[in-house]
């Protein structure tokens, strides 16, 4: 016997799915200084089979590494309870996102999973509700709202945000049929001019880096000490610091930017001598 009549969703369902994942993907960049969204585009989910829809983050100017990430998925099916959700970063680190709601069993239906139709869902480590064990009776979409994933996105701060993501949909029980309406990652980046997977103002709070001249940017991404900008730290920096030696305001020679070219500015200079980002 099998375990339930075969449902499909409703033309009305659809389309209210649809024109929401509409704006979910034509407006894939945000307010928030740092923070985008990138969406794949809507198909078919296959039936009993895994299904691979991907995600491209394009490089950005400068080397920037993640600092948070939520996950939005709208997708329509009749029967939650068959779909798992894994989302994969460019470099194979892999976040379940939910893995067959219900299952095991919380109550309704039954020892198949949560029974109830679609998901138009945030996933984000701050919620307090498990997508797990979310299945309330008679509401559509049956997963919504901001759900706390299975696994950890925290696990993707540190990494860089661009190239090729994934997300795999897995179906694991044939007869129900549904389609990806929108799948997307919204990623809270900040500069990580190092690429040490750190953003540069906790390097600089936490004393791994310095900043002399105070402009946010660790020193060892730039080469302040040279003055002349000719690539290197030599002496036509040395005898343009040397000459403006005393109180100088808004000088290039006051690399600390404290109001006089003094011993820390040479320091400065004497310690980045040679080729500018030689170790």
């Amino acid at each position: 016997m099998s375990r339930r009549y075969p449902k499909r969703a409703s033309f009305a369902q659809i389309l209210a799915h649809a024109v929401a994942a509409c704006f979910a993907v034509c407006g894939a960049r945000t307010a928030r200084a740092g923070v985008e969204q990138w969406c794949a585009a809507p198909a078919p989910i296959a039936d009993a089979s895994a299904t691979t829809f991907v995600i491209q983050v394009p490089p950005s100017a400068e080397v920037r590494t993640i600092v948070g990430a939520r996950v939005r998925v709208a997708a329509t099916h009749p029967w939650v309870g068959d779909l798992a959700f894994v989302l994969r970063h460019p470099s194979g680190v892999e976040v379940e996102l939910v893995d067959r709601p219900g299952i095991p069993s919380v109550g309704f239906p039954g020892p198949w999973g949560c029974g109830g139709d679609d998901i138009d869902a945030w996933f984000d480590d701050g919620s307090a509700i498990a997508a797990e064990t979310r299945c309330p009776l008679g509401v559509a979409p049956v997963l919504s709202g901001v759900l706390r994933p299975a696994g950890q996105l925290a696990s993707l701060r540190g990494r860089a945000p661009q190239g090729a993501w994934t997300l795999v949909v897995r179906d694991d029980v044939a007869g129900d049929v549904g389609s990806l309406l929108a799948a997307c990652i919204e990623l809270d980046t900040a500069p990580d001019c190092n690429g040490n997977g750190v953003a540069d103002a906790v390097d600089i709070g936490s004393g791994s880096s310095m900043d002399a001249d105070g402009d946010g940017v660790p020193d060892e991404c730039g080469c302040v000490a040279d003055l002349n900008g000719d690539g290197a730290v030599n002496g036509a920096d040395l005898a343009q610091l040397l000459g403006a030696w005393g109180p100088c305001t808004g000088c290039s020679a006051d690399i600390t930017r404290d109001g006089q070219v003094a011993g820390d500015d040479l320091a400065i200079i004497l310690s980045s001598w040679g080729a500018c980002g030689a170790s």
